[in-house]
């Protein structure tokens, strides 16, 4: 239909991109996996040997591992 100088109707239209379902659950995962890294960073930071910002990534020696005293004081 070119060749006559017609077009179909709308062919000019741009389709704006538009939040889904699927946009806002991978927004939900998102969120859920920030907060699962999160979650793990704390605990590794309880455990973990050494000091300042690195304390998650230090590693125990097998023969030595030492844990915080968390228990509450007895009566």
């Amino acid at each position: 239909m070119s060749q006559f100088g017609m077009s179909m109707p709308g062919g000019a239209m741009q389709r704006r991109p538009a939040m889904n379902v699927y946009t806002g659950l991978l927004f939900v995962a998102a969120m859920a996996l920030l907060a699962a890294v999160a979650f793990v960073w704390v605990q590794a930071s309880k455990v973990g040997a050494g000091e300042g910002f690195m304390r998650p990534f230090g590693l125990q020696q097998p023969a030595s591992i030492k844990l915080p005293d968390t228990a509450p004081a007895a009566r």
